[in-house]
């Protein structure tokens, strides 16, 4: 960037008037966000613009995503955040940043994960919903059913 654009910082993607922009996305995790978001029932005609790789004082370089809807799931809320907690979510109305929710690890997850158990009931009777609680402030949960207990990262996360 130029002394002038230091002046000046061109905008490389464009305001949004009326939608959500996830910032803070971790470098490498908005492709998978995307992924997520045009999978989601609801979400997939939605106007989505994608930044890749930005410096960032937080978080060295991050990704963003904006996207132009007028709400969001929170079960999709829920499962961004079990992508990439600390991901901030900032609401736009009439081009202005009118709220700003930072994602944190949900105490449940209910439905969005499927157990790795292959005994547990929610594995051989599929009309029974999964539902994982968090066991303390990591991100280790326990399986509601049979009990066994499984970092974030074992679990395989589903769309609902």
């Amino acid at each position: 960037m130029s002394s002038d654009n230091k002046k000046n910082p061109v905008l490389h993607i464009p305001k949004i008037e009326n939608g959500f922009v996830f910032d803070h996305i971790p470098a490498g995790l908005g492709p998978r966000v995307l992924e997520m978001l045009r999978s989601y029932t609801g979400l997939k005609d939605a106007v989505v613009t994608v930044g890749l790789n930005y410096r960032s004082g937080k978080l060295g370089s991050k990704d963003m995503l904006k996207i132009e809807l007028l709400d969001l799931p929170d079960s999709f809320l829920h499962l961004i955040a079990l992508i990439g907690p600390g991901i901030t979510i900032k609401k736009i109305v009439g081009f202005e940043v009118v709220g700003k929710y930072p994602l944190e690890l949900p105490e449940a997850i209910d439905n969005l994960a499927r157990c790795r158990n292959p005994n547990c009931v929610t594995n051989t009777e599929r009309h029974v919903p999964t539902r994982f609680e968090r066991t303390g402030t990591g991100s280790r949960y326990r399986c509601s059913y049979c009990e066994r207990v499984f970092d974030l990262k074992e679990l395989e996360l589903r769309l609902p």
